[in-house]
């Protein structure tokens, strides 16, 4: 990221007592400001080069390092992590900005811009989901074992077997003492990788105890990149209990009363969707995202195709941002 930037990162205090820590760039004219929502286990600077080409074309940019994370709180009770909450922590921070409406952007658990569609789509001029799809709060979520079994049965393999390792009280301990093993996974340079080390139950845990490491990625070559100068430390300082409340809070049904609240009609994207499709994603994959996207948009949709893996942001940022620019200019009517 540009080191002037830097000093533009503020920080607020939510109408829930918590604290987040965000940059904030204001638009220049009429061009509308993005809300840059990253995942696990991640902060703002997953967003670096996007931050960058948005911002020097006259973009404002709010990017929050979100709870769990970086600057920002770290609840250690998984009841903090209702998304509904977080939602509402997000707008506080758009008001505080001065922000009336905004283009929310959505990476991994930052596909949590779902609630916004769902219940404060008036804030919002549109949505877009990178590689985690848009998805309906199962109520009440099914034991991890059943969803495996259901996945492998509907894909022929399992896709979630690494939240069997993180819902184990020892995960947040045994990734500390192996956080070099840890990043190397999350961010491999094979996204194949991820067919055993992240779909299978075991294989996570059993390669981060014995201390491998992945070979480096070729997408985090670059000295600014996230993974050495954010990840690292904001991991090492404020610890895993927190970031893995995103998955326990699912597995705990915090969320499963969400749906209760949302009208059926308001279960649909009624404004306008754009779609960033990793082909290797083998999480969030492809056969299951793109017809769930297209289920659900009814204002409108833009699909784009990334051959790569999990991090298209990163992987990919050139067209990724073209991509994301060209869909704000032709779908929102924005002058670009």
């Amino acid at each position: 990221m540009n080191e002037s930037l830097i000093s533009k990162y503020k920080d607020v205090v939510t109408s829930r007592g918590l604290t987040y820590h965000y940059l904030s760039l204001p638009p220049v004219g009429n061009k509308p400001t993005l809300l840059f929502v990253h995942g696990f286990p991640s902060t703002s600077y997953d967003w670096y080069h996007q931050i960058n080409y948005f911002s020097e074309r006259g973009f404002g940019v709010v990017a929050p390092d979100m709870l769990g994370y970086g600057g920002t709180s770290k609840p250690t009770d998984a009841s903090f992590f209702l998304r509904t909450a977080i939602a509402q922590d997000l707008l506080d921070i758009l008001d505080a900005e001065k922000v009336q409406k905004a283009v929310a952007v959505g990476h991994d658990w930052g596909s949590m811009i779902t609630v916004f569609s769902m219940k404060h789509s008036d804030r919002f001029l549109g949505f877009a989901w990178v590689v985690s799809t848009y998805n309906i709060i199962p109520s009440p979520f099914p034991p991890i074992d059943v969803l495996l079994e259901a996945q492998t049965k509907t894909y022929g393999r399992p896709l979630m077997g690494y939240w069997k390792f993180f819902e184990q009280e020892s995960a947040p301990s045994t990734i500390e003492k192996n956080l070099e093993s840890f990043i190397s996974v999350l961010y491999p340079n094979d996204p194949d990788d991820w067919l055993t080390l992240m779909n299978k139950p075991g294989e996570i845990q059993a390669f981060i105890e014995s201390g491998k490491t992945t070979k480096r990625a070729s997408y985090l070559t670059d000295e600014a990149c996230v993974h050495h100068y954010t990840v690292r430390p904001s991991l090492r300082k404020g610890g895993l209990t927190s970031p893995l409340n995103w998955y326990r809070s699912a597995m705990k049904d915090v969320n499963s009363h969400i749906m209760d609240e949302i009208p059926e009609e308001n279960q649909f994207i009624r404004k306008p969707a754009f779609f960033a499709a990793a082909r290797k994603s083998h999480i969030c994959v492809h056969e299951h995202a793109v017809p769930q996207m297209e289920k659900y948009a009814r204002g409108g949709l833009k699909i784009v195709e990334f051959p790569g893996g999990h991090w298209v942001q990163l992987e990919e940022p050139e067209t990724f941002n073209k991509e994301l620019e060209g869909w704000i200019r032709d779908t929102l009517q924005q002058s670009c």
